[in-house]
């Protein structure tokens, strides 16, 4: 069976993905149409409606998989980490991912509510009376969520989308992965979200911090929404200081979170794990079958800054070109993806893209008539 997926084949994913959702979703909505009732303020439909897409998600994947004949577990890489060390960091990431991206959140809130649009998370209507109500809304809302669409985002469709290359990989699926929850308030923290998860697949080359990370960002977001909401009044006291505190608290997030991110790369195998390689059209692409090919390292990989001195010069060649090509040229190096070029066909893809950001822009309409 193959080991690899196409930008278009992603494409068509996703979309079949979204199908599925609307379908099992229809179904289960007709069959408790009758029921009217709410469980800890929350309608019993909505409860249900989670879990439902989450299997959507997971059945479309996998009987997408068998139609296109490819290895589900080694294309979506559903094998634990190399490097227990690298687990540690995942706990840092995830705080300074929601430290660095939550002020995006506010931002986009606010504009949304001043232009009255009505919508938003439906955690914060759930009354957490009891802490069996919050292990299940961390099941429902956090685990299942968290299992179901990274096999879809980063463990599917990323792989497909990195066959184009490496960068193109990380913001289309991050964009794919905002525009799926089809909520506005939430588009530009599930995007920021979704790079870092991207790259973590792609350094990694496993499924399981990339579950981990989404697991413990819906966690935390719980936790604050249910036993910690004097977070949310202190940033309202704020007052016309949120505009200071929040842009100290994305750039000052942000340079933490490329530092780590840098340390749980340089925490793979020195080797880079490395498979070979050989050059088609001035592209790297890995060929299982082909002779090994390394080329040799540039003169200023050969002399290394170590520590925190090594990831400050990184951080401050992301504003650079080079920067960035070193960047991508790593991440394809560590993601074991077959570059298969940009000329593969893409219309799939842009169907998928167009399609999802419709049904974003009808559910913006729907909530500004409200």
């Amino acid at each position: 069976m193959r080991k690899s997926l196409m930008a278009s084949e992603s494409g068509s994913l996703y979309l079949f993905a979204l199908c599925g959702i609307s379908i099992l979703g229809n179904i289960f909505a007709y069959a408790l149409s009758g029921v009217t009732g709410k469980f800890a303020g929350l309608s019993v439909a909505s409860w249900v409606s989670y879990a439902v897409t989450q299997v959507a998600i997971v059945l479309v994947v996998w009987l997408f998989s068998m139609w296109r004949k490819y290895d589900l577990i080694s294309v979506a890489k559903l094998r634990p980490m190399k490097n227990p060390y690298r687990y540690i960091l995942l706990l840092p990431i995830t705080i300074m991912t929601i430290v660095a991206f939550l002020p995006v959140s506010m931002l986009f809130n606010k504009f949304f509510s001043v232009i009255g649009f009505v919508g938003g998370v439906t955690a914060g209507s759930i009354d957490f009376e009891n802490a069996g109500i919050f292990i299940l809304a961390v099941f429902v809302m956090g685990l299942l969520p968290a299992l179901g669409e990274e096999l879809l985002m980063r463990g599917n469709i990323l792989p497909g989308l990195t066959s184009r290359g490496a960068v193109f990989g990380v913001f289309i699926s991050a964009l794919l992965f905002s525009l799926l929850h089809a909520n506005p308030v939430q588009t530009g923290y599930q995007f920021c979200l979704g790079v870092v998860l991207a790259v973590l697949f792609m350094t990694s080359r496993s499924l399981v911090p990339c579950v981990a990370v989404h697991f413990l960002n819906n966690f935390f977001s719980l936790l604050m929404t249910a036993y910690i909401p004097e977070i949310d009044q202190a940033i309202l006291d704020l007052g016309a200081f949120n505009w200071l505190t929040g842009t100290v608290s994305f750039v000052v997030g942000t340079f933490l979170l490329v530092l780590l991110l840098y340390a749980y790369y340089r925490l793979g195998d020195e080797r880079r794990e490395r498979n070979g390689f050989k050059v088609v059209k001035n592209s790297a692409v890995f060929d299982e079958y082909t002779i090994t090919v390394y080329p040799e390292e540039p003169a200023s990989e050969k002399k290394r800054l170590k520590g925190l001195g090594e990831g400050v010069r990184y951080f401050a060649s992301l504003f650079t070109k080079k920067g960035w090509h070193d960047t991508e040229r790593a991440l394809f190096l560590c993601c074991d993806v077959q570059y298969l070029g940009k000329s593969q066909p893409m219309f799939g893809l842009w169907i998928a893209i167009g399609l999802a950001a419709a049904y974003w822009l009808i559910t913006l309409i729907v909530g500004l008539a409200l």
